[in-house]
């Protein structure tokens, strides 16, 4: 079975990058999406986290306020 999922909106905060003991990047950051329509729109927040290369250049070159896809 296979799920795909994905998410378009934009960051609420700044990408915060670390690393792993290996060395590897790890990006976090949260994508706000917006929900519903009119008297019924609504806010919801999903956690996102890259993981090698990626994480390096999301990191780069993502900022607060962003338009962001992620698949």
């Amino acid at each position: 079975m296979y799920h795909k999922l994905i998410i378009a909106g934009n960051l609420g905060r700044d990408p915060e990058m670390r690393y792993l003991q290996d060395g590897t990047a790890v990006t976090n950051f949260s994508v706000a999406v917006s929900d519903g329509y009119g008297d019924r729109k609504k806010t919801l927040w999903v956690r996102v986290g890259v993981f090698g290369r990626r994480a390096e250049v999301a990191n780069q070159y993502l900022s607060k306020g962003s338009k962001i896809l992620v698949e």
